[in-house]
């Protein structure tokens, strides 16, 4: 182990005792630590508590989790175990916490443990992270750790009855300390690691994470499919014009191969950094005051950005057939390259193994460079902190464990581990040589080593500083904008000064949310404008509560207490009453009043002392554009959900009331009712297969199979299809005019429904029209005719179409069940009135309409207003599975906005505020819901099918 290091200004100036204590923990460091005990302590005991003695059990993150057997699971199980021999004191526990896989939330299952205040005592961290975890005050300094676990003084290690250390370890100590962290980390690490405290805990500089492994992005080939397209697997793409190239000759989605497939949604920036860091461009820089600044609006971004939409978007043709891209955005696209089934990807290269992947199937090269002859590969690493919140006891314990799994002994492990079970070829040759493997270094494939330290040299770092946890999702909305738009035809300077206004737009919001700075006299403005707000949403609250209250009031007579039998009548139902509502008060009530009433006015944090604020939350999401348009799409989704997903229910117990056989009867109602079996997750995850965008997607097939049609067929289909479109029109409005007690409101609804229908109808007509014209209005007019020309759709990945493509697996899974309480209703209206009404020649939409409607019409405001609520409520699961808030921001909703404001961001306050807006507008509807259940009178339904 390398000498600790002392200054000589530190031995002129420190005090001889610690000028002893220091070379005394130098002589221990030398000797490897012969003054200290196995379990980390000297022989020397002082008066406190030793708490580095005591059994100590710590939770690790970023361990293999139970039935991983992949090699890097097997060499974490190896050191883990090496280290619990050596300290028979500990006991490590996995961390276990869900996280949700998709796009910028991979990190929620770090960050909700925390919130539950069950965060890891080993942390994990990379570099996107470290700034938050710093200013939110997560991590402790390790040096000071390692000071304390390597002094000969037993006095730091101990703690009072207080759970206070009984003392520090001499400056000499945590200097040698850092000194020796410094020779374990990587130098393009080490501003990452070693920074100011932004939490206001500590003065100065500390070390705040030890990095277990650096990583680089790397291309990776697959060289079969470079022999099946005619290109030399000895000469990957070297440039991006060569990448280019070598996409459009490699792409082939009829075989089922595609030349390169990248995730969708709000983490598609991570995708495409390599091609945004083009030339000096950095997503964040550190201004000369030390503030963090967004700085990817920059000329070389926007070139990156095209060059991106080139390689999906830009129309080819290669043997007669137009491709629209070279690549493909898919969410399963790791599973694709698994599979074989995607030519080439960007991976990540790690500086002690590899890749454990087979040599003569895939190679690896460096990224290729851009324009200006740059390498823009990401280099990040899987780092390791110690939580700030865990026992004084666990933090030295954590402290232990990264000192060893990041230690040479841990390496030898691995190395050994990987040689034995035959993957010795895909270490890093400087490990092979380190730890006598050297004949090894032959079977090691010519150009890894080369390749991974040309990306280490033009590594760029992942965004470190602060407000960089979010930097992707915002980085992303940019990129997905310009993915959206047609450049076809364009010039490239045309091209790059739209995309460069984009990256201007997102670059000043993401200065605003990372920066906050507000100039005195508008804020003044914006705390007047949220204290109106907030008497409002106090009013409506109080107004709802007061009207609710007034509603279960009235309902009844009065009561005669005076008579013992009404008095024990009244205790026994407080008495039945009281465990519910006892149950509801704590964890409904008191929640909401003492923490969400709480948190709303203030900076809250989870382990730092919250401030007070006051108004300030209001007047942050007030003033924020990106509230307002979760607001609308949240109205949006609620507006398809009960336009789509409320009448199929009443529509479906009506039919299942008419069916004429007990036989039927049950076995439709048994069809209909089956999807309810199925857990949500899993419906999501079914129609997530469906909405495959690959031409062999399931919904893509079904419409494809259109165009195998031949003419005649197929213009008898597009007029048979015409024909139900113009008969559902004709319906929703004759329908509500003949039928003369149909409720005012009802029949407007519809009418408002079928214009609305006509004007969807006759939009392409008008934008020919505009367009090009009536030559252009008579093509579209042509079309009805002929062959079907229809493409593969995205679906989810279309924002146009992907809020309903979410609604429909709700309403599928949803009408069955949802009709079984309307089916309860019908039994209830009597038969003898549908028999007199077919006697005076009523049809079926006349029965409908004059007898069961107005019978159930209770029923359907009752479950109407609920729908409203639930769907206000609701959507936020369904919409994080399906598409994470994507594409482009399209479906982030408020609800969704709200969970990634308090989880992701960690702005709890501000995402409570959201909550209690939320809550306002929703208070309404309650009322009004209760008020008619005060009024309800229930009665059983006549027996029967």
């Amino acid at each position: 182990m390398p000498a600790p290091f002392l200054s000589l200004r530190s031995l002129r100036f420190a005090r001889p005792r610690r000028v002893a204590a220091g070379l005394l923990a130098a002589m221990g460091l030398l000797t490897g630590g012969a003054l200290l005990r196995a379990d980390g302590t000297t022989e020397r005991e002082a008066s406190g508590v030793n708490i580095a003695s005591a059994p100590v059990t710590i939770t690790v993150e970023n361990l293999p989790q139970p039935g991983e057997v992949t090699i890097d699971a097997l060499a974490k199980r190896e050191v883990v175990q090496a280290f619990l021999a050596q300290n028979p004191d500990l006991r490590i526990k996995s961390f276990a916490m869900p996280a949700i896989g998709v796009d910028d939330a991979r990190d929620s299952g770090s960050l909700m443990a925390i919130a539950a205040g069950m965060g890891a005592n080993a942390i994990y961290v990379n570099f996107r992270q470290s700034a938050t975890y710093n200013e939110h005050g997560f991590l402790q300094p390790l040096e000071t750790l390692l000071a304390r676990q390597l002094s000969a003084d037993p006095a730091v290690r101990q703690t009072g009855k207080d759970g206070d250390w009984l003392a520090d370890p001499a400056p000499e100590e945590v200097a040698t300390a850092l000194e020796l962290i410094r020779q374990r980390v990587p130098e393009r690490a080490w501003p990452v690691v070693y920074r100011e405290d932004m939490s206001g805990r500590f003065a100065g500089k500390h070390v705040w994470t030890l990095p277990t492994s650096t990583l680089v992005r790397a291309l990776f080939y697959r060289k079969d499919h470079f022999q099946a397209a005619g290109l030399d697997p000895a000469r990957p793409p070297a440039t991006w014009d060569e990448l280019l190239a070598a996409c459009r000759q490699l792409h082939d989605p009829a075989q089922r191969r595609y030349a390169m497939a990248f995730s969708p949604g709000d983490g598609i920036s991570y995708q495409a950094y390599q091609f945004l860091v083009n030339g000096d461009t950095r997503a964040m820089t550190q201004d000369a005051d030390g503030q963090w600044r967004a700085s990817f609006a920059t000329p070389g971004a926007a070139e990156g950005v095209r060059f991106f939409w080139r390689l999906l978007r830009e129309p080819y043709t290669r043997d007669g057939e137009t491709f629209n891209g070279a690549a493909v955005l898919r969410p399963d696209f790791n599973n694709l390259w698994k599979r074989g089934l995607v030519s080439m990807s960007f991976g990540s290269l790690d500086d002690q193994m590899l890749a454990a992947i087979n040599p003569q199937l895939v190679g690896i090269a460096p990224l290729p460079v851009g324009p200006d002859g740059q390498r823009g590969s990401l280099l990040n690493a899987r780092m390791l902190g110690v939580f700030s919140q865990g026992s004084p006891a666990q933090q030295l314990a954590a402290m232990r464990y990264l000192w060893f799994v990041t230690g040479e002994e841990a390496q030898a492990i691995r190395t050994r581990l990987f040689v034995d079970r035959g993957y010795g070829a895909f270490v890093s040759p400087e490990l092979l040589r380190k730890f006598g493997y050297g004949r090894l270094l032959e079977n090691v494939p010519p150009g890894w080593a080369q390749t991974y330290a040309e990306a280490l040299a033009g590594g760029v770092p992942e965004p470190y500083g602060r407000g960089t946890q979010f930097i992707y999702r915002m980085l992303s909305m940019p990129v997905n904008q310009a993915l959206e738009r047609d450049y076809t035809g364009l010039s490239a300077e045309a091209a790059e000064a739209d995309i460069l206004a984009l990256l201007r737009a997102a670059e000043e919001e993401v200065n605003a949310r990372a920066l906050g700075r507000i100039a005195p006299e508008k804020l003044r403005e914006r705390r007047q404008v949220a204290g109106c707000v907030l008497a409002v949403l106090a009013a409506a609250f109080t107004v709802g509560i007061g009207a609710v209250w007034r509603s279960f009031g009235r309902v009844g007579p009065a009561v005669d207490l005076s008579h013992r039998r009404h008095r024990r009548n009244l205790l026994r139902g407080w008495v039945l009453l009281l465990p519910a509502f006892g149950l509801i008060l704590v964890w409904q009530y008191l929640p909401l009043i003492l923490g969400g009433a709480t948190i709303t006015f203030m900076d809250y944090e989870l382990v730092l002392p919250s401030r007070w604020v006051g108004v300030d939350n209001f007047a942050t999401i007030l003033y924020d554009p990106r509230f307002w348009d979760a607001l609308w799409r949240e109205f949006y989704f609620v507006a398809l959900m009960i336009g789509l997903g409320f009448w199929p229910p009443i529509l479906l117990a009506i039919l299942l009331q008419e069916v004429p056989t007990t036989f039927a009867k049950y076995f439709f109602r048994t069809v209909y009712y089956l999807p309810s079996v199925l857990a949500g997750v899993v419906v999501m995850f079914l129609w997530l297969q469906m909405y495959d965008p690959a031409p062999s997607g399931t919904l893509n097939q079904l419409l494809l199979a259109l165009n195998q049609l031949g003419s005649v067929p197929a213009t008898l289909v597009k007029w048979l299809l015409l024909g139900c479109w113009l008969a559902l029109i004709a319906l929703l409005v004759v329908l509500p005019a003949k039928l003369e007690e149909m409720p005012t409101g009802l029949k407007l609804c519809l009418w408002g429904l079928g214009l609305a229908f006509i004007a969807v109808t006759l939009a392409p007509l008008g934008e020919a029209l505009r367009a090009g014209g009536p030559g252009e209005a008579a093509a579209v007019l042509g079309s009805l005719s002929g062959r079907f020309q229809i493409e593969p759709q995205r679906w989810l990945q279309d924002p146009r179409m992907a809020m309903l493509c979410i609604i429909i697996p709700s309403v599928w899974a949803a009408s069955g069940p949802g009709c079984i309480i309307y089916l309860a209703g019908l039994k209830s209206i009597p038969d003898e009135l549908y028999e007199a009404a077919a006697i005076d020649g009523a049809g079926f939409w006349h029965k409908v309409f004059y007898i069961t409607l107005p019978r159930m019409k209770f029923l359907i405001v009752i479950n109407l207003i609920a729908a409203l609520v639930a769907a206000f409520k609701g959507g936020a699961d369904q919409i994080l599975i399906m598409t994470g808030g994507g594409p482009n921001e399209a479906t982030r909703t408020l609800s969704l906005a709200i969970f990634y404001r308090t989880f992701m961001d960690l702005d709890y306050g501000v995402g409570t505020a959201m909550a209690w807006i939320m809550g306002g507008i929703l208070i309404g509807f309650t009322a009004y819901q209760m008020r008619l259940l005060a009024r309800a009178e229930f009665k059983s339904g006549a027996s029967g099918n």
